[in-house]
């Protein structure tokens, strides 16, 4: 049973993004296409409980400190994020590259965890935290390690946008791409959701072989790609498998292909 109050409030704070950081209540109204009434008295609810505040001068909403008290909550106590973050870390610091985690979650890459060398790329640092999964290695090396049928589902769902020249839109051969992810063990991202950002990521596993999250490295094309490609991925694998031992998964890094029979 959706109880309508709190699903109009959770649909509000959606609203706002990193293009859309604050509304006013005429907007909210027109977003939601309900009464200016009904969205003063959702606000003022949100307001009181410090999941949004209005600034002062442009009387506008924006969201509440709340909100970021209970997502360092969330953060601190995911247990991917506990068993991750010192294998992350010395990651970072060997490669001085931006290492993310990431989980599934409806229908994308969600990143939990990021660690940002000191001089890393701007544009790198703005994307997130949901990540499109079809052309990013860490949603790629989510997507290759979900069950067959919902990777079906999510190839059902999901239409192939370009972000770049670079970004894969069709399906079949999308589909040799994770299967080349489950044969090397890791993904590539060749610059197909930003220009001039390259990442690898490999799979995480939990107990059970089940899929638990995805850790990426990103840097240049000329940095990632280059002569030192394959010791970096194999850095990356090595830290994943790691991980993975944390997360209860006692059979080492993910490797060769699995019995997928998808719909190309």
């Amino acid at each position: 049973m959706i109880i309508q109050s709190i699903h109009r409030a959770q649909q509000l704070l959606s609203l706002f993004s990193h293009s859309r950081p604050s509304l006013g209540i005429t907007e909210i109204s027109l977003l939601m296409e309900l009464p200016k009434g009904t969205v003063q008295g959702i606000v003022r609810t949100l307001v009181d409980g410090g999941f949004l505040q209005q600034d002062r001068e442009t009387r506008k909403y924006r969201l509440g400190y709340k909100l970021y008290e209970l997502g360092a909550v969330l953060s601190e106590t995911l247990e991917i994020n506990q068993k991750a973050a010192g294998p992350v870390h010395r990651l970072a610091e060997r490669t001085d590259m931006i290492c993310r985690v990431a989980i599934w979650d409806r229908n994308a890459a969600l990143v939990t965890l990021n660690v940002t060398p000191k001089y890393a790329d701007s544009l790198a640092q703005q994307i997130g935290p949901r990540v499109v999964a079809y052309c990013s290695a860490i949603g790629r090396a989510l997507l290759a390690y979900l069950e067959p049928t919902e990777l079906e589902s999510y190839l059902d769902q999901t239409e192939l946008i370009p972000f770049t020249a670079q970004t894969i839109t069709q399906r079949d051969q999308l589909v040799r791409e994770l299967e080349e992810t489950r044969v090397r063990g890791y993904a590539v991202n060749n610059q197909e959701m930003a220009p001039g950002r390259v990442s690898l990521a490999a799979p995480v596993l939990q107990g059970g072989g089940r899929l638990a999250a995805s850790i990426s490295l990103t840097g240049s094309p000329d940095r990632v790609l280059g002569k030192d490609m394959e010791a970096l991925a194999h850095d990356l694998r090595n830290t994943a498998s790691e991980v993975s031992r944390y997360m209860g998964y006692n059979h080492g890094a993910p490797e060769g292909a699995r019995a997928y029979h998808l719909r190309s």
